[in-house]
């Protein structure tokens, strides 16, 4: 895969590259952690409710933070993937105190990690799978910690054991590597709002297809959600796609 640069791993591997992801690498694993403990006392729109908010903080915080300069239409933009997500989510909102408090934790380590990897990722010498690896490796300790502070030692136990889920691991760990890949190439590439869209793209696009494999029926009410949650997030890719050449033109007229 490395010559066509899926896999390139050609920068050399040093203990300082390492450094910087480690607060990166601690939030990602806690925060993994926390989406499992979320899943147990939320409904799925519940939780899609909760990435919408996500998103709209984490484009607040750029706004009034980092001073970034969203055209209108970006924000009308974000407006509609927002009412999208509440017309899917009004359908089978669910509350439960502990499960909001595990939302809540989530969603602040996600808005969080949005930040912290962006910049950690944009000040990396490595190449993107060469952060990918980075990661990876800083997260083995952090996720045998948890392992043990939680006590599922004996579950890691049963796991061994279970040959015949070793391919579903397997399957799972490529599609992980995989997505690490991406992650790390849209962190370098674009502004926090637009890896959080994104990855709202992809909760939206997995809730359909889940709905097809597991021949579970959505409402009009659910698909027009999801129908104008994505319409939300094009507009906004549109408009995302017209500042980052604004900004190409500009640095190239000041070069001059």
């Amino acid at each position: 895969l490395q010559p066509i640069g899926l896999f390139d791993l050609t920068v050399p591997f040093r203990p300082s590259q390492f450094t910087p992801f480690i607060l990166p690498t601690l939030n990602w694993v806690i925060m993994l952690a926390l989406s499992l403990k979320m899943l147990q006392y939320n409904s799925v729109a519940t939780m899609t409710m909760f990435k919408t908010l996500g998103t709209l903080l984490t484009c607040t915080i750029e706004i009034l933070y980092f001073k970034v300069q969203y055209s209108q239409k970006a924000k009308m933009s974000l407006g509609l993937l927002a009412f999208g997500s509440a017309i899917y989510a009004g359908t089978d909102v669910g509350f439960s105190p502990i499960g909001y408090f595990y939302a809540t934790l989530q969603i602040s380590s996600w808005v969080l990690q949005t930040f912290i990897e962006k910049v950690a990722t944009v000040d990396s010498e490595q190449t993107k799978a060469g952060v990918t690896v980075i990661r990876n490796i800083l997260s083995l300790p952090v996720v045998i910690a948890l392992v043990n502070i939680t006590g599922e030692s004996s579950a890691m136990m049963e796991l061994m054991q279970r040959q015949e889920i070793w391919g579903q691991v397997m399957l799972s760990s490529l599609f992980g590597c995989g997505l690490g890949l991406g992650t790390s190439a849209l962190y370098k590439y674009f502004a926090p709002t637009t890896v959080v869209v994104v990855n709202n793209v992809g909760k939206c696009i997995s809730i359909m297809l889940g709905s097809i494999l597991f021949h579970d029926t959505l409402s009009l009410l659910q698909i027009l959600g999801l129908t104008t949650s994505l319409g939300g997030s094009f507009f906004y890719g549109q408009e995302e796609k017209k500042r980052l050449a604004g900004g190409a033109s500009s640095s190239g007229n000041h070069s001059k």
